[in-house]
């Protein structure tokens, strides 16, 4: 199981609305964080489609943010705009399940599914009883799911299990998902495995502009070296975004979260590494003992006003360099710096729609 991802193209971005065109290069990031009603999104979506952005990501949680049920009924909603996995966890699904998942989706909607896949956060995954895959078992999964949309029955026996003779009997006319490998801080072997078998890198939040740019062409020189055309490889990542917000909104929506996000475990070492930060102001901030303990997410240990309060301490340049922050005409400017470093699809994280509606305002002007 050795054979590149064919890449997908970028006009696929390229839906129209009545009200106009999507923007391919700018996407949403919605229901981020907690939420105990999950039903707010049916309107954020209509919205989200009515301003003009091109995907709609949900970050899924075991609870009720189950990807498959809330980007179902968002596309229900709705006409153009993509929606987005973002990510499923290979441990957390059989792999027939998923591609069934996945090719259900695109025969009820068209082709409009962005697939997002990861190996998953262990502290999470394990002690919900799922597993995370390694890297080998990981290729793997994704090597399966190529066949099983191709129209291939697989006959398997490795580290991700067994499937005697695994097949997707009725398929449905629209094309296979565009695979997007979700890795929030690539290392070396996710970058190669990204060049071998995925149309797109999704890598996280915080990163500054010249970490992204640094790791995109690390992906590029990965599809050089096994004689994949780097152009046809994508890259999309997590914004957080800020426009116009007062100080304390700024705090719960990038401060607060920020927080959550350094605690990972080897999330928040990476960061600090690619970035160039100061690793001493991390320890120093993430010194609770009861952080990420027991696999425990630190927006579920704490409440919004600790994680504020605990986000306070966080250098500015951090928040500026690792966020987008400020006026709607700044927050599109600095959009752009990450298209200039190389995504070609930002997703803002944080805001409602009927917030960045200013930012697209500044952007397509």
């Amino acid at each position: 199981m050795t054979a590149v991802a064919e890449p997908a193209t970028l006009p696929a971005f390229r839906d129209m609305t009545p009200a106009g065109p999507l923007i391919p290069e700018l996407g949403v990031s919605l229901l981020a964080g907690r939420t105990a009603d999950p039903s707010r999104v049916l309107d954020d979506i209509v919205e989200a489609e009515r301003i003009g952005l091109s995907a709609a990501w949900i970050a899924e949680r075991f609870d009720t943010k189950e990807l498959a049920v809330l980007c179902a009924a968002m596309a229900a909603r709705t006409q153009h705009i993509r929606m987005g996995f973002g990510s499923l966890a290979a441990g957390s699904r059989n792999v027939v399940y998923s591609a069934a998942t996945a090719m259900t989706f695109q025969g009820l909607f068209g082709d409009r599914l962005m697939m997002g896949l990861a190996r998953g956060l262990g502290d999470v995954l394990l002690h919900q009883g799922m597993t995370v895959p390694t890297m080998r078992g990981y290729e793997d999964y994704v090597d399966i799911l190529h066949k099983l949309f191709a129209g291939e029955t697989v006959t398997y026996d490795g580290p991700i299990g067994h499937y005697p003779l695994a097949r997707l009997v009725d398929r449905p006319p629209q094309p296979r998902p565009m695979l997007w490998n979700s890795s929030w801080v690539p290392g070396p072997k996710a970058l190669a495995l990204t060049a071998r078998k995925f149309d797109g890198l999704f890598l996280g939040t915080e990163l500054t502009v010249e970490a992204t740019r640094t790791i995109v062409n690390r992906a590029k020189d990965e599809c050089v070296k096994i004689g994949r055309d780097p152009e046809s490889l994508f890259f999309a990542n997590w914004c957080m975004t800020a426009p116009d917000l007062s100080p304390e909104d700024e705090m719960l929506v990038i401060n607060a979260r920020m927080i959550t996000h350094l605690s990972f475990a080897g999330i928040g070492d990476r960061l600090v590494e690619e970035n160039g930060w100061d690793r001493r102001e991390m320890d120093r901030i993430l010194g609770r003992e009861e952080m990420g303990k027991d696999g425990v997410i630190a927006d579920q240990a704490f409440t919004r006003e600790q994680l504020a309060e605990a986000g306070a301490a966080l250098p500015r340049e951090w928040v500026e360099s690792g966020a987008v922050v400020g006026t709607a005409k700044e927050c599109a400017r600095r959009v752009r710096e990450y298209i200039d470093a190389g995504i070609n699809h930002v997703v803002m994280y944080g805001p409602s729609p009927a917030q960045l509606a200013p930012v697209l305002h500044h952007w397509e002007r």
